[in-house]
């Protein structure tokens, strides 16, 4: 017969007390670190911390959420995740929930607002402690549906629409009018307007409209040749755009742009065919993503506080869960960086575009 080797002894799976024991705190102690950290005075939190460490104890969320009701888990919905002005926003969320003792968990409805309302139902069959919600458009069913449900959710976004629920917002059309008044302050009266796809962004559109108004508010014309739309937001599309506006009539001094992703294309396709920036051509951005360190020379641009939208969307939220209530609306500033792109208008010169 085959010998029969004995099982290796485990060693047992660490409790509570184990660590109360190793960190020289109270098991209530131990207990607030893992669900209230934010409670519990430093010094004795990082005992706690490094003796859950030192153990590599594992905390039961399931047995834990049954008993308190909380799943310590949340929800955050996007229209898309190709957009990197979402990016710093989604960071400075984890990074808030994750100090508070929360999981974060992210879905992407690709801008399909019936495919937003199904992700917001899924979130709540698994029993999420509350929801983020990305965006300004929405169809009718999905307030509704959180309503019903009672689930505590803030939105997020670049827009002052009237809001859902509690909302952060960035006025990114008073960002880009913004730009547009210190193009006007330089001195420049032939200002274009480049933009990225506008039909299926509903913000973008308005940024669009808005800098075309605020043009003309200054008395300045914006005949159609200066109003430039790419048709995505990839290099190749912005060089191709970059290329109608230069290649047209009567060129414009000054560009104004309505995400800094457009502009290391624009700057790309200027130095290509001879233009300077900003000595022929001034280009100032909007959003003041890390976009802006690609671009030669370094991108003028409005400031939108995209980490502090993430963050206090996070925070709100916190708040709603454990029953307080937050601003129904929070708009954050934006704020002018000049870097060197644009300067006052030179005398322009015309050099013959190279051949694609």
């Amino acid at each position: 017969m085959a010998e029969v080797k004995p099982r290796r002894a485990t060693a047992p799976k660490a409790t509570v007390k184990d660590i109360a024991r190793t960190a020289g705190v109270s098991i209530a102690t131990v207990s607030r670190v893992l669900n209230n950290p934010d409670l519990v005075a430093a010094d004795k939190r990082r005992a706690v911390q490094r003796a859950l460490s030192r153990h590599d104890y594992i905390p039961n969320r399931t047995a834990r959420a049954m008993v308190s009701q909380r799943s310590r888990a949340i929800g955050l919905i996007v229209p898309t995740l190709a957009n990197p002005l979402f990016v710093p926003s989604i960071a400075a969320i984890e990074q808030e929930l994750d100090r508070a003792g929360y999981a974060l968990m992210i879905n992407c409805h690709e801008r399909d607002p019936a495919r937003e309302v199904a992700q917001a139902r899924m979130f709540i069959e698994r029993g999420m402690d509350g929801l983020l919600i990305t965006g300004s458009d929405h169809l009718p069913e999905l307030p509704a549906l959180l309503a019903r449900h009672r689930m505590p959710y803030v939105t997020q976004d670049i827009a002052l629409d009237t809001p859902m629920g509690p909302s952060i917002a960035l006025d990114s059309v008073g960002a880009l009018n913004a730009a547009i008044d210190h193009l006007h302050a330089l001195g420049h009266r032939r200002i274009a307007v480049f933009s990225g796809p506008i039909h299926d962004t509903p913000t973008v559109n308005d940024r669009f409209v808005s800098a075309i108004a605020r043009i003309q508010h200054h008395g300045l014309p914006c005949p159609e040749a200066w109003r430039v739309v790419t048709e995505d937001y990839s290099n190749h599309a912005t060089r191709a755009a970059a290329r109608r506006l230069l290649n047209g009539g009567e060129r414009p001094t000054a560009v104004a742009l309505t995400g800094d992703i457009l502009g290391l294309g624009l700057t790309t396709e200027c130095r290509a065919h001879g233009f300077d920036v900003p000595h022929d051509l001034s280009i100032i951005g909007c959003g003041d993503t890390n976009m802006g360190e690609y671009v030669d020379p370094p991108l003028t641009t409005v400031r939108m506080p995209f980490v502090d939208m993430g963050r206090t969307a996070a925070r709100h939220l916190l708040a709603l869960i454990s029953g307080e209530r937050p601003p129904k609306l929070t708009v954050l500033p934006y704020e002018l960086i000049i870097r060197q792109s644009a300067m006052a208008p030179a005398k322009l010169k015309r050099p013959r575009l190279k051949q694609a």
